[in-house]
């Protein structure tokens, strides 16, 4: 399997953890290929603006926990 076919499969999803401490919010994204011998590759990845913007506005400033972006 190339990387491409990989990317392409619908075996592929991305996930973006989040974690709050003193200095804000922090960010760490991964692309996921579940492989056809049923293990998993893991690609670290830059996390989306809008990602973060969207993730910043539900943790944060429903919240209150946060200044305003």
């Amino acid at each position: 399997m190339t990387i491409s076919q990989a990317f392409a499969s619908k075996s592929t999803y991305g996930v973006t953890y989040a974690s709050l401490d003193e200095s804000g919010l922090r960010f760490e994204s991964e692309a996921v290929v579940h492989l056809e011998d049923g293990s998993l590759l893991t690609l670290r990845m830059p996390t989306r603006q809008d990602e973060k913007l969207d993730i910043h506005e539900v943790v944060c400033l429903q919240y209150g926990w946060c200044q305003a972006a």
